[in-house]
């Protein structure tokens, strides 16, 4: 039996389907089409640029908390990155007691760096602002220049010097942009924290003079390099191990204070 596609309507379970060479022989398919999409009810029609989510306080909050700070640690992680490939650039072609122990130490600022502000960035949320935009760039862009100097004391313990001096700064500024909302009211539970800041930015300022005066020194001896260079070196050794046991303990005691289990070096 032949079927007249001209004629033919389409059952229920049919419509919406289409049959081979429909449109080039019937302009009418197109109307029935239209027909059709028109009698959909207005939720199930494409919206151009439709929301997959309508906005709300929680909604907002949400988004805050999850893309301020894995934001804030990839762009950390790009440019921490960018200063390892220079750092290992700049070490091989020359290998030497003091540049190879200035590579060293750079490696283990590093990892430090990472690890303060990883775990800053767990205890600590806000909606982020052009400031935190610009922070990982201008502070974490200070550990790259330290890798053009390796073997001359004096400038790069200038460049660290102004690094620590820096993270100083930012730890400081962490009291401030840390009201005890952050703590659901708890006093004890913002002191413990701001302790913590206060501690590890007076070790970054003494260390940082440290290294201003032995730059000094270097630089007016004009000998003596590896001597002064070494010296450099275990003032931030000593300085980077201090600061990782204040926060492993102190962290820990924070994370116990609320309720959670994370012992030292877990």
């Amino acid at each position: 039996m032949t079927v007249d596609t001209h004629d033919h309507v389409l059952s229920e379970p049919e419509r919406g389907r289409a049959f081979p060479g429909d449109f080039e022989k019937s302009p009418a398919g197109y109307s029935q089409d239209f027909e059709c999409e028109k009698s959909l009810p207005g939720i199930d029609r494409p919206e151009l640029g439709g929301a997959l989510q309508a906005l709300s306080g929680d909604i907002l909050t949400k988004r805050s908390l999850e893309v301020s700070a894995t934001s804030f640690i990839t762009i950390m992680s790009i440019i921490l990155g960018v200063a390892l490939a220079l750092l290992a650039e700049k070490t091989f072609p020359t290998p030497s007691l003091l540049v190879g122990s200035q590579a060293v130490c750079m490696l283990m600022i590093f990892i430090f760096s990472f690890y303060y502000h990883l775990s800053i960035s767990i205890t600590l949320r806000w909606a982020p602002s052009i400031v935190d935009c610009a922070l990982p760039f201008v502070l974490f862009s200070l550990e790259i220049p330290p890798s053009y100097f390796l073997g001359d004391v004096s400038r790069w313990n200038s460049w660290i010097a102004v690094l620590f001096f820096s993270t100083a700064a930012g730890a400081g500024s962490t009291i401030i942009w840390s009201p005890i909302s952050h703590f659901g009211g708890d006093r004890y539970g913002q002191k413990m924290l701001h302790r913590l800041f206060v501690e590890l930015s007076v070790i970054l300022v003494f260390g940082a003079s440290l290294l201003v005066g032995v730059a000094v020194v270097a630089h007016l001896t004009r000998a003596g390099d590896l001597g002064w260079g070494l010296l450099s070196c275990a003032i931030i050794i000593a300085m980077l191990v201090t600061m990782v046991l204040r926060m492993e303990f102190r962290l820990a005691r924070f994370y116990a204070y609320f309720g959670v289990n994370r012992p030292p070096f877990n």
